[in-house]
């Protein structure tokens, strides 16, 4: 009898823990992090964006920092 109870707790365990797993952020992803945010600033430093269209994404994708200079023209 001992042994089935021991059985049914190692099993109620075994699906908590998957249960766990299966719900929540998947893993290494941190809530707040800001990869498309650096994608992007690569991305307009690089050139490849204009001014407007890093300004109008970042906001798209929810930045908080305020908008980087316009360059000095010469």
């Amino acid at each position: 009898m001992f042994l089935f109870l021991a059985f049914l707790a190692l099993l109620a365990i075994g699906v908590a823990v998957l249960w766990r797993r299966g719900s929540g952020t998947p893993s290494g992803f941190v809530p707040g992090s800001d990869e498309a945010l650096a994608a992007l600033r690569l991305r307009y430093a690089k050139g490849e964006i204009t001014r407007d269209e890093f300004l109008k994404t970042s906001q798209d994708l929810g930045s908080t920092e305020p908008p980087p200079e316009a360059p000095a023209e010469t």
